[in-house]
This record gives structure tokens, C-alpha cells and sequence, in this order.
């Protein structure tokens, strides 16, 4: 199999497009589709792999970790926003940085190489693509080298006077009911004709496509995505849950 540096297929496989897919035509409008990022595009987290690599690189401490799991473990919207405290007096420009060194050298992605193939299909099909996530807008700005990505919304982080990040976000919080808000207030009233999701955080946002696929859900979302009456992706047998929901 051939990849890019990201770990990307070089070649198409389009028999693991799927059939909510296939039926999409060709884009005849201002419509566009929108795509989860962690676990959907990919296994697990770049908000927490990134995280924990940036404390191996010892640029950030490792005391409110256990914190930060237990958060977000009650209330995941809430986690996502603590998230953003462990960047508190960093600037953009060394984030963006080590966020590039990540990506290219350090991370380790598994793609789900169905929702991949997805993507690209709609993407040749004339769609602009958003990925909208919970995970920190800047943590995934590579994506738009990566992939045919024509937007990244996520968490935004709030900045003082001098350009550092506060710890707090900026803007609509992405997550919950929030990733819907605020995409909204992005789009207006442009159409979504598809949109791809893993969890409870996704709900909202999927709910506003014509379209909509469930990705490896647990048994809850599982549920909820059966009864929208979304297709669904199961987990593969060999799939492991993220680590802060096994703490």
C-alpha cells in the first residue's frame, strides 16, 4: 500500500464508499458536507495524543491530566473547553510549530479508511468539505494539506493583549449542541448535504444534514443513530476505547 507522509493511501479504493455515500449526486448548489475528526476520520484523539506528546516534549505540565479526564468523563463539552487551559501563555505561532512537527513526524494516525474514501468521493463530486470537531481548530489546520479540507472548525482559543492563549475559548464552544450553533452561524442557511459523525458530541450537528452516517459508535450512540434512522459503520473487533473513557 502506498501512503503520503501522513499516512495517507495514494491510491483510491472506492468499494468502501458507502452506499449513503454513493446515493449523494453531484453538487448542484452552494451545498456542502461536514466531517467529524476524532474518531471518524481517524482512531482516537489528536486533541489527547497531541497533549500527551507535548509533555513528553516537557512544554507542558502533566499535573491536571487526571483532572482533565474525570472531566471530561462527566461532561464531555466541558473537557473539550478544560482542554484548552494546558495551552495557557503559549502563542500561536510556537503551537502551530509543534503542531507541524506533530502531524509530519509523531503522529501515528489509524484512518478509517471508509470515511477517507468518503471524503474524497464527495470532495470530486464538487462538495466543500469542513471538518468539525471539538479538538482545538489549530490542532487540525494541517488537515487542509492533507486532505481536500476546505475548512476547520473547532475549539478557537481566546488570546490576551499580547497574543498568548488564556486557556479559555473563543467564540461559540464547538462541542454538543455547540458544534451545531456555531456551525450555523457559519453557514447560514446553505444546505448540508451530508454529514459524518462518531458520538454523542456529533448528534446535533448530523441532525441538520440530509444525509447523515454514524462511525463506530458505542452501543448508546448506536441506538440514537439507529432510531435518526442513520446507517451506521460498526466498531471492528480489534477496536480499543479511547484511554480517558476507561479511567
Amino acid at each position: 500500500m502506498r501512503t503520503d507522509p501522513y499516512g495517507l493511501r495514494l491510491d483510491r479504493r472506492p468499494e468502501l464508499i458507502p452506499e449513503v455515500v454513493r446515493r449523494i449526486p453531484p453538487r448542484g448548489d452552494d451545498s456542502l458536507v461536514i466531517y467529524d475528526a476524532d474518531g471518524t476520520l481517524w482512531v482516537n484523539d489528536v486533541a489527547d495524543d497531541f497533549t500527551l506528546w507535548m509533555m513528553d516534549q516537557g512544554e507542558l505540565s502533566r499535573d491536571n491530566w487526571r483532572t482533565y479526564q474525570r472531566i471530561y468523563a462527566d461532561d464531555h463539552p466541558t473537557g473539550c473547553r478544560y482542554l484548552l487551559t494546558f495551552y495557557a501563555g503559549m502563542t500561536l505561532e510556537h503551537l502551530g510549530a509543534r503542531i507541524d512537527d506533530y502531524w509530519l513526524r509523531q503522529a501515528n494516525r489509524a484512518w478509517i479508511w471508509e470515511v477517507v474514501e468518503s471524503l474524497y468521493d464527495l470532495a470530486a463530486k464538487g462538495y466543500p468539505i469542513w471538518v468539525v470537531s471539538g479538538t482545538p481548530t489549530d490542532f487540525l489546520l494541517p488537515l487542509q494539506r492533507m486532505l481536500p479540507v476546505e475548512r476547520v472548525v473547532g475549539m478557537d482559543f481566546e488570546l490576551d493583549g499580547e497574543g498568548r492563549i488564556t486557556g479559555k475559548h473563543a467564540g461559540i464552544s464547538c462541542a454538543g449542541e455547540g458544534k451545531a450553533e456555531k456551525l450555523i452561524s457559519l453557514v447560514g442557511q446553505r444546505p448540508i448535504r451530508f454529514a459524518c459523525g462518531n458520538g454523542s458530541l456529533d448528534g446535533p450537528m448530523m441532525k441538520l444534514a440530509d444525509f447523515a452516517w454514524s462511525v463506530y459508535p458505542n452501543p448508546e450512540f448506536a441506538e440514537y443513530s439507529r432510531a435518526q434512522g442513520w446507517p451506521i459503520l460498526p466498531r471492528p473487533p480489534d477496536f480499543v476505547e479511547e484511554e480517558k473513557f476507561t479511567i
